[in-house]
């Protein structure tokens, strides 16, 4: 058969190319690919064409190809209504790159007829992926066509330059043709056109719907959309219910919910993106708004409103609706007082609609499933539009007039929606670049607020921000340096004296904030200290006191009070706080887990963290489950934070050489944070947890995953504990006890702790210990 230089390379083969895996790197040579695949490209999935007379003519005529492929290439055809020449071409590919047989064993499996059709869909299959890696060259080359890093910038720039013109405009008609495409039948496509068969290539359709939407949307994230064209597309995702109203919606099952889903995000996404909110809130800081391309476009505008009037029945729409009324808020085409009114009319409707759809819930959701798969530049190129319309949501509008249900639930999803946003590194460090009185920084202000009365939101935020080393010395320093300390009252307190409108409390004496015994970590508020009520009436009063502290002090302070009422009915509540200081400390660990790094880490927080697990464990000693030491060991044995051996245990002198064990990062910050300070909270809890471990009678795997750290103990702590510094008196003894003993005996150091781990160890059961053994 006559081949052209384009038809006999696949799409796989650009797609490795492109990727980085074949032996042509040069950018000479990944130009020419470009070139030769040029058309390919700029046709997308137009390119493979249905079967025609004139081209089976062609094929038997071709003398080039044995007349076993011939045949064969006609069967293919049949099956996946696909041009008879492009199906001889798609044959010969699959035989150069997947086939695994010889020739010989080729025409064995031709000419029978099991064989023949276990090949027959194993060729569909090459196909659908060939399609798939077409769709996926062209996302590639928006991925990276304006990425200075890139080796292959400039020959992707060129290529997409030829490819803009009208690129988009072919690939929405495909969209539109898959969307409406009649699903295959045994009558049509032959008697291999099974249910089985029949569900494949609707799951196949779908991926294809996902991915022309994931460029369109790649592609109008660097090209302006006309408002003519942001209508033509509000239109048509209308009609289609914007992926729910599938021409084979019965054809839907479970494993396709999510491709349906991310159809319908990208739908929405698009729309945004079309709208082209960053800009416009760009012109409405500078007050040059007329620049914006729906400025002009009254006709589209008023379309708009009637269609967008009557959306509200899809979840999808929430985030359109909400552009949209910014976009009209922003932009008053007429001067009269009546079309104002009009204007204020369409957008408080349109924005309560938006609001009952549960627009920042849906954010949150839509965010999280666009980032779970797929093209990691979809995901952060969605999570940078969405960055721009909440920020100037928040900008634009009290954060009261964006409640609806509940003022608390609300606010929840809103937190939830920005922390998804600002999870993009590139994101949370344009976030610290900004001013606080701005976008998101509104809503890190307002969380700042309130805290401590709400401590997960401020915690959720900063967590989400934590993305590299520089961003969790921020953090710390935010946390550190805390100005207000809100508080609730269902009553005014008697030691407080207040300005006749009750709006400035004073504090005549001074308070310990948490009760906790003596000897623990607490926070003190001095005497006189001023507080603006926030909130004040029957139903009690919301004061922000103006109060200088330290957050890591105040977490000290909740996870203490959480050991304190763990056996109470507050143990549920006092959880709900602890747990995003969790989050954060986790957060933070597994950023930057270089204890050094740390100007002043919070080893009060680490060493209360460590309790929590001691007490954790001691509940249900053995048990498995939400409490129990098999729990504690199974969630903290991967973290890194216990000594561990770098290679398996398998021999007694191996473990009592202590070769290839390391201190983990627990001795990291002994030696260099705990010692030089000579203080010891966090050395005093891990005694505990280890303690409370070997009580416990872990398995065989565990009770060898525990040797490092008792090692730790008996090998480096117990001859040296009573050099160390100390600046507490009594801690020494608690570590341990000097004990003199006779010159012939080790001269041992032990008690308290350490001796009640190494009372543990000798005390283990018969089958404890078999298995220390």
């Amino acid at each position: 058969m006559a081949e052209s230089d384009m038809s006999v390379r696949s799409s796989r083969e650009l797609w490795t190319i492109l990727m980085g895996r074949s032996a042509l790197r040069e950018q000479a040579q990944i130009e020419a690919e470009l070139d030769r695949h040029w058309e390919r490209l700029h046709q997308g999935l137009s390119y493979y064409k249905p079967p025609s007379s004139s081209s089976a003519g062609k094929v038997k005529e071709n003398k080039d190809v044995a007349q076993p492929l011939k045949d064969f290439g006609l069967r293919i055809s049949k099956l996946l209504a696909l041009d008879e020449q492009q199906s001889v071409q798609l044959l010969q590919c699959y035989l150069q790159e997947d086939y695994r047989g010889t020739r010989n064993s080729l025409k064995v499996v031709l000419k029978d007829e099991r064989q023949s059709q276990a090949l027959l869909l194993k060729v569909a299959g090459y196909y659908y992926e060939e399609r798939m890696c077409l769709l996926r060259c062209v996302l590639l080359l928006l991925t990276y066509f304006q990425d200075e890093r890139h080796p292959y910038r400039a020959e992707y720039s060129n290529c997409v330059k030829k490819l803009e013109k009208d690129l988009v405009s072919r690939y929405q008609l495909q969209f539109e043709n898959l969307f409406k495409a009649e699903a295959p039948t045994w009558e049509t496509h032959g008697n291999l056109m099974t249910e089985r068969q029949v569900s494949l290539w609707f799951m196949q359709c779908l991926r294809e719907q996902s991915l022309l939407l994931e460029i369109i949307f790649l592609y109008h994230a660097y090209f302006e959309m006309s408002p003519a064209d942001v209508l033509s597309f509000t239109k048509m995702f209308k009609v289609q219910g914007f992926g729910l109203r599938q021409t084979n919606r019965h054809l839907v099952d479970k494993s396709m919910d999510s491709l349906v889903d991310r159809i319908g995000y990208l739908s929405s996404l698009i729309l945004v993106e079309g709208m082209d909110i960053d800009f416009l809130h760009k012109c409405a800081l500078e007050d040059c708004t007329v620049q914006h391309q729906f400025s002009n476009a009254n006709d589209v505008i008023k379309e708009m409103d009637q269609l967008l009037l009557t959306f509200g029945d899809i979840p999808h729409h929430g985030p359109v609706l909400l552009a949209w009324v910014l976009l009209r808020h922003t932009l008053r085409p007429d001067e009269s007082l009546q079309a104002d009114e009009s204007i204020l009319m369409i957008t408080g409707k349109i924005g309560n609609t938006a609001l009952q759809l549960g627009v920042f819930k849906y954010i949150s959701t839509m965010l999280k499933g666009l980032g779970v798969s797929g093209n990691n530049c979809t995901a952060s190129t969605a999570k940078m539009c969405i960055y721009g319309l909440l920020s100037f949501v928040i900008t634009s509008f009290e954060e009261e007039s964006l409640q609806t249900d509940g003022v608390a639930t609300q606010c929840s999803h809103l937190i939830d929606a920005a922390c998804e946003v600002l999870s993009a590194p590139s994101l949370a460090e344009v976030f610290w670049e900004m001013k606080p009185n701005m976008g998101l920084g509104m809503i890190l202000d307002s969380a700042v607020g309130m805290f401590p009365h709400k401590i997960g939101p401020l915690l959720q935020l900063l967590t989400a921000l934590l993305s590299n080393k520089s961003t969790v010395s921020k953090v710390y320093n935010v946390l550190d340096k805390m100005s207000y300390y809100t508080q609730v009252y269902k009553h005014k307190p008697n030691d407080i004296v207040s300005k006749d409108d009750e709006t400035l409390w004073r504090r005549q004496t001074p308070k310990l904030l948490y009760p906790l015994g003596s000897g623990q970590t607490n926070l003190w508020m001095p005497q006189g200290v001023l507080g603006q009520v926030m909130i004040g009436g029957e139903q009690g009063y919301v004061v922000r006191w103006e109060h200088s502290y330290s957050s890591w002090t105040l977490f000290t302070c909740e996870v203490e009070m959480l050991l304190h009422v763990v056996s109470t009915a507050d143990v549920i509540a006092q959880c709900a706080r602890v747990k995003p200081i969790l989050d954060l400390v986790h957060k933070i660990i597994s950023t930057d887990w270089t204890v050094s790094d740390f100007i002043n880490p919070p080893v009060d927080v680490i060493a209360s963290c460590v309790n929590c697990l001691s007490v954790l464990a001691a509940r249900m000693p053995g048990k498995v489950g939400m409490l129990g030491t098999a729990s504690v060991w199974a969630s903290l044995h991967h973290t890194g934070f216990l000594p561990f051996a770098s290679s398996p245990l398998t021999s007694m002198p191996q473990c009592v050489s202590a070769e290839g064990m390391k201190a983990g990062n627990y001795g990291t910050l002994l030696v260099q944070i705990e010692q030089p300070r000579g203080e010891y909270a966090v050395t005093v809890a891990f005694l505990r947890l280890i303690t409370t471990l070997v009580k416990g009678q872990l398995g065989s795997t565990q009770n060898k995953g525990l040797i490092p750290c008792v090692l730790l103990v008996l090998k480096e702590m117990l001859p040296t504990y009573h050099k160390w510094r100390y600046n507490t008196y009594g801690v020494r003894e608690r570590i341990g006890r000097r004990v003199k003993a006779k010159p012939r005996l080790l001269s041992v150091a032990a008690g308290c702790l350490i001796l009640e781990l190494i009372h543990g160890i000798l005390n283990l059961s018969p089958e404890g210990e078999d298995q220390a053994r």
